[in-house]
C-alpha cells in the first residue's frame, strides 16, 4: 500500500508541475504579446542606396506600435521582393523593439531603348525601372533586338549576353564619357562619347584592355586640343586615330 500511495503523490507532484510550467509559459506569451516593451518603436533599413527608405518601409507593412513578436518577418520578406530594384531581403527582431530590414539591390549598369522610352537594366539583364539618357553613367545600349519583360524580369534576345558583357568590362573612368555602345550584326563593338567620337572596339574580346587604351588617347588628344571623327581598335596593337578637318 505504502508504494501505491506514493506513486500515487508522484503522479499528483508531476501533475502540478505541468500545470505551472504551462501556467508560467501562458504568462510569458502573454507578457511577451502584451507588453508595451515589446511595441516596435524603430524600423531600421540597411544596404538601400537606390531605393528609398520611405518606399521600402511602406511595402514591408511594418508600422511602430506592433508588436515585434506579432509582426509576420516571412510575409513582409515577400512583400518587398516584389520590388523589382532588390535582389535578396533579410529581415530580423532586434529586441526589445527595433526590426532590421536589410537588403541587397540591384545595381543598373545601361539603358536599352523600348517603345515607352529607356529601360534601366542590371549586369544580368534584368528589368529594373524607366530610366532617362540622363541617369548617372549609364550608357545606351544598341543594335541589340530583344523582348520586354515585366519589371524584375530579365530580357530575352540574341546578343544580349555580349552586350552586357561587355559594358560590365568597360573601365569606370570611361563610362561618364559614353553615350552609346553598339553591338552590330556581326558582334562588333563600337562606342560613342558624349563628344560624337566613334571607338571601333571591333570583337568583343580583350574589351577592357582596349578601353584603357582608349581613355586615354582621348584624353590625350583632348588636352592637344585636336578633334577626332574616330578611333580603331579592332587591333589592339595597331590603333588607328582619324582625326577631323580642321
Amino acid at each position: 500500500m505504502s508504494g501505491w500511495g506514493t506513486a500515487n503523490k508522484k503522479r499528483g507532484y508531476n501533475l502540478w508541475q505541468s500545470v505551472f510550467f504551462v501556467f508560467l509559459v501562458t504568462l510569458g506569451l502573454y507578457i511577451l504579446l502584451r507588453s508595451p516593451l515589446f511595441e516596435v518603436r524603430g524600423v531600421t533599413v540597411e544596404g538601400n542606396n537606390y531605393l528609398a527608405t520611405e518606399k521600402i518601409l511602406s511595402v514591408s507593412g511594418i508600422n511602430t506600435g506592433e508588436n515585434i513578436f506579432k509582426i509576420n518577418l516571412k510575409e513582409a520578406s515577400e512583400r518587398l521582393k516584389i520590388i523589382p530594384m532588390l535582389k535578396s531581403v533579410e529581415l530580423e527582431r532586434r529586441l526589445p523593439a527595433t526590426v532590421l530590414i536589410k537588403v541587397t539591390e540591384r545595381s543598373p549598369v545601361a539603358l536599352f531603348s523600348s517603345s515607352g522610352g529607356f529601360i534601366q537594366v542590371d549586369a544580368e539583364g534584368v528589368y529594373l525601372q524607366k530610366g532617362s539618357p540622363s541617369d548617372r553613367n549609364l550608357p545606351v545600349v544598341t543594335g541589340i533586338k530583344y523582348v520586354l519583360p515585366s519589371p524584375g524580369k530579365p530580357l530575352k534576345g540574341q546578343g544580349l549576353d555580349t552586350a552586357l558583357r561587355v559594358v560590365r568590362e568597360l573601365p569606370e573612368e570611361l563610362l561618364p564619357k559614353l553615350s552609346e555602345v553598339n553591338i552590330n550584326e556581326q558582334g562588333n563593338v563600337c562606342l560613342y562619347t558624349l563628344d560624337g567620337i566613334q571607338c571601333r572596339l571591333g570583337s568583343p574580346e580583350d574589351v577592357s584592355e582596349k578601353a584603357m587604351f582608349l581613355s586615354r588617347v582621348i584624353d590625350e588628344l583632348k588636352a592637344k586640343n585636336k578633334k577626332i571623327e574616330y578611333v580603331d581598335l579592332s587591333y589592339v596593337g595597331s590603333p588607328v586615330v582619324q582625326y577631323l578637318e580642321p
